[in-house]
């Protein structure tokens, strides 16, 4: 059988395979600057992979494709950037149910870990864009810790309480290297994501 001349004289078929690169991908981007006394310890964009869950994506489609509302906004942004200390790396299947609070597996950092925001983590505060490209840079979320933990990585989710393991866990991302921290240091993340058609 002559696969080749079948697919050729398949209109179908020679169109998938002109266009088998065609897609969405969303890229996230972390920088994650550490402060002490004043001096900069630490300033760099992460290299390692950003993961968006499952339960992320299928938020994403319900939002935008089908007819679950967006929560209210609290008071910029429903979502919030939230550290962790496990030593994990983030993966498709995690959900916020087994991954977030403090007894997920991500070991999110809580009221004991970091002070400054009180109670909540800090919003995802974003701007309007006319590009595939959005970011909290021009906000960027900060931590003023509370302990001598070491913060391993940072993500994205929906539940605004620092121990909540309700919402949704978009994405994660583990740190390059993990930060040894201490009281009154200050971590400032920043989230950058970027669709692209691919």
């Amino acid at each position: 059988m002559d696969l080749f001349g079948v697919i050729r004289e398949t209109k179908e078929m020679l169109y998938a395979l002109k266009h088998y690169k065609d897609g969405m991908k969303f890229t996230g981007n972390v920088r994650l600057e550490h402060f002490r006394d004043g001096d900069t310890l630490y300033d760099a964009w992460m290299k390692k992979s950003n993961i968006f869950t499952t339960e992320g994506m299928a938020y994403l489609n319900n939002v935008m494709f089908h007819d679950i509302a967006k929560p209210a906004l609290v008071t910029v942004s429903p979502w919030r950037v939230g550290i962790f200390k496990g030593s994990v790396v983030p993966a498709l299947g995690d959900t916020a149910a087994a991954k977030l609070g403090t007894g997920g597996t991500y070991t999110e950092c809580s009221d004991a870990d970091y002070d400054l925001p009180l109670t909540n983590k800090p919003e995802y505060v974003t701007v309007d864009t006319a590009t595939a490209v959005i970011t909290n840079a021009a906000a960027k979320a900060e931590f003023t810790i509370a302990a001598s933990i070491t913060v391993v990585g940072a993500f994205l989710g929906l539940s605004a309480a620092k121990t909540a393991a309700t919402g949704t866990l978009m994405c994660a991302k583990a740190f390059d290297s993990s930060r040894a921290v201490i009281d009154n240091d200050v971590l400032a993340v920043t989230y950058q994501i970027t669709c692209s058609s691919s």
